[in-house]
């Protein structure tokens, strides 16, 4: 089954290719494209085209607001720190590992929870339905780790996640998947934050960027992604949500809005229970999760589309509020997937057809390819620049990524299409310990 969609993969990025290339290829030699026009579908994909554009620019505003208030959205945290009474207690945080199979990688993860410079926190492994040697692994000599053999008939995150903030007894709780590693001022640095916020997300940084050019892609995407929009929604309405791992929310606040669900999508199903409760989630950058990026297409394509199927079951909600316009538009995304795998196989037939026949079948509606070169060299500017700012000097290496990572993007088109087939969290479980040794 891995193998059909990895191919199903090849084969849009291959429609693509054609797009782009027979577009090229009339741009560059001057030849007229024969049009057959007795078949207009331009009525029929002209809102198709709208939304695709609208995704677009909507990428290139987030990418513009945060190169501007990066900078701003850090001082926030600086300036929390900086008024922080370093007297103050804050109380227990909980460190709440769901782990499923992981005895790879669980007792570096541990460890390295031991490392927090801030002296408040316990460490609770919740071992679910583990069949390995993970609870063994997780059970290291500090009083302040409990490691949990936990059994149940139902699989899941939340489940596990659930069991562990009963067990727990910290104020705070901090969630972290099982091939996580923090920064070691990660609770030290978000605890001023938490005292004026329910929630606060680190900032992911891939532990195995260079393990194989799935996760060099993969982690392209993350900075491209994660980063500025969790910091532009910090910075205009507080609204960073939740990402799943590297994350610390106020024990109280978790189980006022009914603790976690086992949902697919667990974090983002929380983070609307969250905002939709009034409560406000912020982005911390100073704040570091080290988290593995999928190794392999077929692992990737699995994972992706586990979070396809949860994105697609949350639509028949309305999970933010009414105010929330880029929490509206991200809930709908799964729509503009689908009518982005509509417009390219419809154009890749018709730019088929014109290879074979010597005239495209049908109008439709369409930009200039003027228009098109300027679009994508302006979103390749900015995400070049996206990079340079996280990066640095380091940031012009991952630059010549860019190219490559367009088409590669074309992946959530097959996951969307394959979260039809997932029937359970269980089968769609991301392994982990994919990194190169130092």
């Amino acid at each position: 089954m891995d193998k059909f969609w990895k191919i199903f993969f090849i084969v849009i990025v291959a429609v693509w290719a054609i797009i782009v290339g027979s577009t090229l290829f009339y741009f560059i030699t001057g030849y007229e494209l024969l049009l057959d026009t007795d078949i207009d579908l331009y009525y029929i994909t002209l809102p198709f085209l709208i939304l695709i554009l609208s995704y677009l620019f909507l990428s290139i505003f987030i990418f513009l607001v945060y190169l501007f208030v990066d900078g701003k959205v850090k001082l926030m945290q600086k300036r929390s720190l900086e008024t922080n009474d370093k007297s103050r207690q804050y109380g227990m945080c909980s460190i709440v590992i769901a782990s499923r199979n992981e005895d790879n990688v669980i007792k570096k993860t541990v460890l390295e929870c031991l490392k927090q410079t801030y002296s408040n926190f316990e460490v609770i492994v919740v071992c679910h339905n583990c069949t390995d040697n993970t609870f063994h692994e997780a059970n290291v000599n500090d009083a302040r780790v409990r490691v949990f053999d936990y059994k149940t008939k139902e699989v899941g995150k939340g489940i596990a996640l659930n069991y562990g903030l009963e067990k727990s007894t910290g104020d705070y709780i901090l969630i972290l998947d099982a091939d996580g590693t923090l920064n070691h001022e990660f609770i030290e640095l978000a605890m001023p934050l938490l005292q004026k916020y329910a929630a606060v997300q680190g900032r992911y940084i891939p532990s195995n960027r260079n393990y194989s050019i799935t996760s060099q892609l993969l982690s392209i995407e993350g900075d491209l992604w994660s980063t500025p929009y969790m910091t532009a929604r910090t910075f205009m309405d507080k609204r960073a949500g939740l990402g799943g791992t590297g994350y610390i929310i106020k024990k109280d606040i978790l189980l006022q809005v009914g603790g976690f669900t086992n949902h697919l999508v667990d974090d983002y199903e929380l983070s609307s229970r969250l905002l939709k409760a009034k409560h406000r989630i912020v982005f911390a950058p100073y704040c570091i999760n080290y988290d593995e990026k999928p190794p392999s297409l077929d692992i990737m394509l699995r994972q992706r589309a586990r979070w396809a199927r949860g994105f697609i079951s949350l639509l028949k909600y309305r999970i933010f509020e009414p105010s929330d316009l880029l929490g509206l538009i991200f809930w709908l995304s799964p729509i503009g997937v689908f009518v982005g795998l509509a417009m390219l196989l419809l154009i890749g037939y018709g730019a088929i057809f014109n290879i074979i026949t010597g005239y495209f079948p049908f109008t439709y509606a369409s930009i200039t390819i003027e228009q098109w070169l300027i679009l994508l060299g302006t979103i390749w500017a900015i995400q070049a620049l996206v990079l340079v700012k996280q990066y640095g000097a380091k940031g012009l290496k991952y630059i010549a990524y860019i190219p490559i990572y367009t088409p590669f993007v074309l992946y959530v088109m097959v996951a969307f299409v394959r979260a039809f087939s997932i029937k359970s969290w269980d089968s769609t479980k991301t392994k982990h310990g994919f990194i190169k040794p130092s």
